[in-house]
């Protein structure tokens, strides 16, 4: 059996053991729920395929109908229509460099020191406003102001800087010394970083891979199978062979620790495992105007309640809604409930509760395609945030609102405490009675704003660029090749 990490020894013997038998019913709820879920979702998913279901004669017709306009479009030279030849769509271009002025490329590339180079590639190519897309881009934006630092990305297998220039320039080479972050979400490439990453290890440069959560791995049922499989293998073929590992909370830090102690699994002997604490304010720039539909939502003086996040089942969005919907049956509580977020997986039946709910348009709101500004406008009107989530790796809608002062009631799971402290009010995990009742504690206090304190994405990206050019990384794991445990370190 591995020794327990040695940071995770911070209580009593009784109140560890209280904590873990918690944390070891909150799991079984979870998966129970996620279980419910996910065979409510598979029910909607088929009696959507029964609903649009036709006859074999109408079938029939179909297809001999689209044999038709198909053999008569490529006799006109339109096949490009239909059968995949049309144009490929270029890559997506290099954005501008933020810092405007001179170029701070070549001087980073030729410098003699060692030099910090930052992964962004997928969100590069394929953009998207969730999360890490939006972590990333917030780094990227402001790393180039630290020394050394320089974020890339993966082109034809060589790695090119991520902000536009002028003129071209030859492939980056590694040096002795250079550190490599893989900062974005590179378990969707996992084939594309190991050449690179044999080349740095070559070059005899530092890998440090930053690690978002587990959820994959610790909550499968909170993912489609596919990607419990591609996580994995990205975890086994780039986390595994990392030098250093940083994780954007000390609860994820934790999960990875005890994952690699629970799996025995093999590591570099001087793995170093850091947490860093994500920033609040990047939607402050938001450059579109508010959307119509956000300002209807907030025209007049009805509470608003706020969800930001994607719809997906580890989001527990239903819980919210029944909670709503006991205040709006008792007729205790006139306020809006207001959701923003973009379909997710496994979101069809979710959806069709929310588009089929008797108070969609009047008291229930799903914003699913919100700009930041209609985000940030949402935020400067909501009475409280409802964040019912069960797992997360951080939290961002509570940093979010906690910046501008905004009442937080979210699930009682450690990451929410580590992150927000007392700052929030707790509801018990997965329950909406409990829900129900802060909401209509929190709609009868006078409305008021407080002033938490949280991190801005300047600070967030020098502490970071801090934390992985000084090596100063919170913990390390000792023994890592055979039965690792963990000892405190550094800071």
């Amino acid at each position: 059996m591995h020794a327990m990490p040695d940071f995770l020894k911070n209580a009593g013997s009784a109140g560890l053991s209280d904590d873990i038998a918690r944390q070891q019913d909150d799991a079984t709820r979870i998966a129970l729920y996620l279980a419910a879920q996910i065979q409510k979702e598979h029910l909607e998913l088929h009696r959507q395929r029964v609903a649009g279901a036709i006859d074999p004669v109408t079938a029939h017709c179909y297809l001999k109908i689209k044999e038709f306009i198909w053999t008569a479009t490529r006799l006109l030279g339109l096949a490009h229509l239909h059968d995949g030849t049309r144009k490929r769509i270029p890559a997506p271009s290099h954005p501008r460099n933020p810092l405007g002025g001179d170029d701070p490329t070549c001087a980073i590339l030729d410098s003699t020191s060692p030099r910090l180079f930052i992964d962004v590639t997928p969100t590069y190519r394929h953009g998207g406003n969730q999360g890490i897309q939006r972590v990333v881009r917030e780094i990227a934006k402001r790393s180039m102001r630290g020394e050394g630092a320089l974020p890339v990305v993966i082109q034809n297998g060589r790695l090119a800087p991520y902000f536009e220039r002028r003129a071209p320039l030859p492939p980056i080479e590694f040096r002795k010394g250079d550190k490599f972050l893989i900062l974005d979400a590179s378990w969707l490439v996992t084939d594309e970083y190991v050449p690179i990453i044999e080349k740095l290890t070559a070059a005899g440069g530092q890998l440090v891979t930053l690690v978002y959560d587990l959820i994959p791995l610790t909550q499968p049922l909170s993912v489609a199978a596919p990607m419990t499989d591609q996580f994995k293998t990205w975890f086994e073929s780039i986390v595994l062979k990392s030098d250093r590992i940083l994780c954007i909370s000390r609860s994820v830090a934790d999960d990875v620790v005890a994952y690699i102690s629970r799996e025995g699994a093999r590591t570099k002997p001087d793995l170093r495992v850091g947490w860093w604490r994500l920033g609040a304010d990047f939607d402050e720039q938001a450059e579109k105007s508010v959307s119509a539909e956000a300002r209807e939502i907030t025209a007049d003086d009805t509470p608003i309640f706020l969800s930001v996040g994607t719809l997906e089942p580890r989001k527990a969005y239903p819980i919210a809604l029944e909670a709503f919907d006991i205040l709006w049956r008792s007729n205790v509580l006139d306020a809006r409930y207001v959701i923003i977020g973009r379909p997710g997986w496994q979101s069809e039946a979710l959806q069709r509760d929310i588009n089929d709910h008797p108070e969609l348009g009047r008291r229930l709101f799903w914003l699913n395609d919100a700009s930041d500004a209609d985000l940030r406008h949402c935020y400067e009107h909501a009475r409280g945030l409802i964040f019912p989530s069960m797992v997360e790796g951080f939290g961002l809608p509570l940093v979010e609102a906690g910046r501008r002062g905004i009442p937080v009631i979210a699930s009682d799971i450690p990451v929410f405490h580590e992150i927000a402290g007392p700052d929030v009010r707790y509801f018990d995990l997965l329950d909406p009675v409990d829900l129900a009742h802060e909401i209509l504690r929190l709609s009868r206090e006078a409305p008021m704003r407080g002033e938490a304190s949280y991190l801005t994405w300047d600070d967030a990206a020098d502490a970071l660029l801090e934390l992985v050019t000084r090596d100063a990384y919170q913990a390390r794991i000792v023994g890592a090749a055979s039965a690792p445990g963990l000892a405190a370190h550094g800071r």
